[in-house]
């Protein structure tokens, strides 16, 4: 048998904003074709948000934030794909927190709070997409995506330590397409989406201009920009490492 197995691994939960909009747009393009692995802390939500697909559903729960065992659990996501014949495989990497809004870089040095922040959001993200590219080596398209940000390429204020992990994801993965060119690589800046983050944001944040920037800028429709994205790896006429925003294209 042959098909396509899709990995989407967010540390949030898969059914909540992005993640679910992910899992809906997989479904109706792949529905009798996929194999789609949904990883979250919250199982429930991600049964909840795919309630009814036709495309084979394997929730699981990763705990991303734990230390020991890492490479196990991204091994036992690998896993959770039955075993037989792909044609492709894709890894889309969206887990990720922000750091405390009211944070100013001048004033940032809680040395444990920097270090699980940066094995949470940058570690235990490289581990997953290094177990990934193992585990299916034999499988003849390998596809990555790293969901960026326009915080990879914008200073912006009391986001220092979420700016500094999304430039280091994106450079990680321009990186890996560098030295792999057999594997296709995407960074994709999704645009800013109504979350519990963005609001989380808006009220704790000292700076002016990113509050303003939140309150004024549209948002974007969760399942427009998963969409595109997904539309994108269809036509694969991209660079591979690059990074394309949602309002590139």
């Amino acid at each position: 048998s042959s098909g396509s197995s899709g990995i989407n691994a967010e540390y949030g939960g898969a059914g909540g904003a992005f993640g679910s909009a992910i899992l809906r747009q997989l479904n109706a393009l792949h529905s009798d074709s996929a194999t789609i692995i949904a990883v979250s802390r919250r199982v429930d939500e991600v049964k909840r948000a795919t309630e009814g697909f036709k495309s084979a559903i394997f929730p699981i729960s990763v705990d991303f934030s734990a230390r020991q065992g890492l490479e196990g659990r991204c091994g036992a996501i690998c896993d959770q794909a039955p075993d037989i014949k792909y044609e492709e495989v894709v890894l889309i990497n969206n887990h990720a927190t922000a750091n405390h809004s009211g944070d100013k870089m001048a004033e940032f040095r809680d040395v444990e709070y920097m270090d699980s922040y940066m094995f949470l959001n940058m570690t235990s993200f490289q581990v997953l997409t290094s177990v990934f590219l193992e585990r299916f080596q034999g499988v003849e398209r390998r596809v990555c995506v790293n969901i960026s940000s326009l915080a990879a390429l914008r200073p912006m204020p009391s986001l220092g330590f979420y700016c500094t992990i999304k430039a280091a994801r994106m450079m990680a993965y321009k990186v890996l397409a560098a030295e792999n060119p057999d594997i296709r690589v995407l960074n994709w800046s999704p645009g800013p989406m109504k979350s519990a983050m963005t609001d989380d944001i808006t009220k704790n944040t000292h700076s002016d201009s990113i509050r303003q920037f939140f309150q004024s800028e549209p948002w974007i429709a969760t399942d427009e920009s998963a969409g595109k994205m997904l539309k994108i790896l269809a036509d694969n006429n991209y660079t591979s490492g690059e990074q394309i925003d949602v309002y590139d294209r």
